[in-house]
């Protein structure tokens, strides 16, 4: 995420190629349509002294002072200020002193004066521009930081529209921390590289380093990690309060009820109940106290980190907008809004996402879904993952995260049938079987969810875990470890795993024999299988 700095400055300039200066030792005239009549005695002058210094450069210096002169008094003096031919030579002699900004006024006048020069003009430009960035490269290289950017900062003078030097300029800023030059020259060179196919990596490139700039500059915001924090206790509180609540309303209707039938309890037991209702009035009074704090304290998070990241945020829709397919860049926004909490807008990311990159590779999609429900951004989470299993649905961890974060969102949808798909790879996991429990729970099924508890808890003897999976285009290798659960020796089973594609085809079978585990004891399982476009494993319950 680091911008281009100056050991990479010969990025910048990939493809650009050093093209000499036409006009040293020949004379060329100008090129038709320029159609000029110099028509007077000191541009005339001026013309043979510019000629002679480029053909005969006897003193050059002194021959090209001696051009400039007449044509500047031919403009000043003999009111040649309308003729294009003045300008146009005296243009010429600043390219031949490599003077950028003599050359880019002169050439500009003469431009105005005849628009039929554009295509000569634009030669000499570019041949001046190409010597300053030449050697302002290599002042860059020699360690001459200074001449180099005064180089560049000429080139970028000369030509506007070319990107180059400034976003060299701003990669320079860049490693040196100064952040808003940076950020100022990467801008001006998305804009002078405009709709110019020409310049359209350097203009990606240069969004691109704008809003990596502003997303480094803002990572680790000392505020980031207080709002998943608030979050959780916020989503704890909401949890335990309903509960705590409706106790305390049961315990009130039961005082009222005895009072309204002019009942009493025992002493014994009117002491425990008045010590058991205060302690719970008591616990609601402080849980809703302490959710009114920790909404104050979000609140005031959110506000902190949205003004923090507001840059970095439009820089990311920006740059989005113009590649809607960018799935870094997506990610890096789907966090910052997710830690300001702004988790619809976060969540809405992949949608957008999804509609423009049908061909993404799932991998970053997935590897971000599943760091999102770590950090409890589970919105966001959710659907980069839900997106990204649809491109490879085997993927076991991916798939595991999800449901967790339908978990944690209460999700009675849509959680059963991620746990359901989960534990058709995975079926001797006491974490899956869990979440399967969840689903049906969440869907009212408490003797299904009851079912799915007894045989996690109290039914599995050996529990199936796969720390490693790793794939390549050659083949797949998986470690997992079978763990005795009971207090007695296991049985022996044979354990085995199918690998699969992206599809869900069987690519390859591979099966270990897993002996008699002693209690609480595990056993290794290494397994290696060759075949192309493998993406996932299941394996068969014994």
């Amino acid at each position: 995420m680091r911008p281009v700095a100056c050991a990479a400055l010969a990025a910048v300039f990939s493809g650009f190629v050093a093209v000499p200066i036409a006009a040293q030792g020949r004379w060329v005239s100008p090129q038709p349509p320029c159609e000029l009549s110099p028509g007077q005695a000191k541009i005339n002058g001026g013309v043979r002294a510019l000629k002679d210094a480029l053909e005969k450069p006897d003193r050059p210096d002194q021959q090209l002072a001696r051009a400039r002169q007449a044509l500047t008094e031919a403009i000043l003096q003999d009111r040649q200020d309308q003729n294009p031919a003045a300008w146009y030579y005296l243009g010429r002699s600043y390219v031949a002193l490599s003077d950028a900004a003599g050359a880019d006024t002169a050439f500009a006048r003469a431009l105005a004066l005849a628009p039929g020069c554009a295509e000569d003009i634009a030669g000499y430009r570019g041949q001046l521009w190409t010597k300053i960035v030449n050697d302002g490269f290599a002042a860059w290289q020699d360690g001459k930081e200074d001449s180099g950017l005064a180089m560049f900062r000429l080139a970028a003078r000369l030509d506007r529209a070319n990107p180059k030097p400034l976003g060299a300029l701003a990669g320079w800023y860049a490693s040196k921390n100064n952040d808003d030059s940076a950020l100022a020259y990467y801008r001006r060179a998305a804009e002078g590289a405009g709709s110019d196919t020409t310049f359209a990596r350097d203009k990606k490139e240069a969004l691109s380093n704008a809003w990596r700039l502003l997303v480094r500059r803002v990572q680790g915001h000392p505020a980031a990690p207080a709002v998943p924090r608030l979050r959780a206790r916020l989503d704890s509180i909401d949890r335990r309060l309903p509960d705590d609540s409706a106790v305390l309303a049961k315990l009130i209707a039961s005082s009222q009820s005895r009072r309204a039938r002019r009942r009493q309890l025992a002493p014994a037991d009117q002491k425990l109940f008045t010590r058991d209702s205060t302690a719970r009035s008591q616990a609601v009074a402080q849980a809703r106290a302490s959710r009114a704090a920790t909404l104050t304290e979000l609140a005031e998070s959110d506000r902190v980190l949205q003004t923090a990241f507001a840059a970095a945020i439009a820089a990311l829709k920006e740059y989005l907008a113009v590649y809607p397919d960018a799935v870094e860049a997506a990610v890096a926004l789907a966090a910052l809004l997710g830690q300001s909490n702004r988790l619809a807008e976060s969540a809405a990311v992949f949608d957008s996402l999804s509609a423009h990159a049908k061909g993404l590779d799932p991998a970053e999609l997935l590897a971000a879904g599943e760091r999102f429900v770590g950090q409890g951004l589970y919105r966001p989470g959710v659907r980069a993952l839900a997106i990204g299993l649809e491109r490879n649905p085997y993927r076991r961890e991916a798939l595991y995260s999800l449901a967790v974060g339908y978990y944690e969102l209460r999700d009675s949808t849509n959680l059963l049938p991620a746990a359901q798909r989960l534990l058709a790879l995975d079926p001797l996991s006491r974490s899956v079987l869990k979440l399967v429990a969840a689903g049906w729970d969440f869907r009212g099924r408490s003797d299904s969810a009851a079912a799915y508890v007894t045989r996690a808890g109290f039914d599995l003897a050996v529990e199936v875990t796969v720390p490693s999976f790793l794939s390549d285009s050659t083949g797949a290798s998986l470690t997992a470890f079978a763990t005795n659960l009971k207090p007695a020796a296991s049985k022996p089973f044979r354990l085995t795993v199918e690998f699969l594609d992206a599809r869900g085809r069987v690519v390859a079978t591979a099966s270990h024999d897993v002996p008699t585990i002693p209690a609480r004891q595990s056993f290794k399982v290494d397994l290696k299988v060759s075949g192309p476009g493998i993406a996932g494993w299941r394996y068969r319950a014994p």
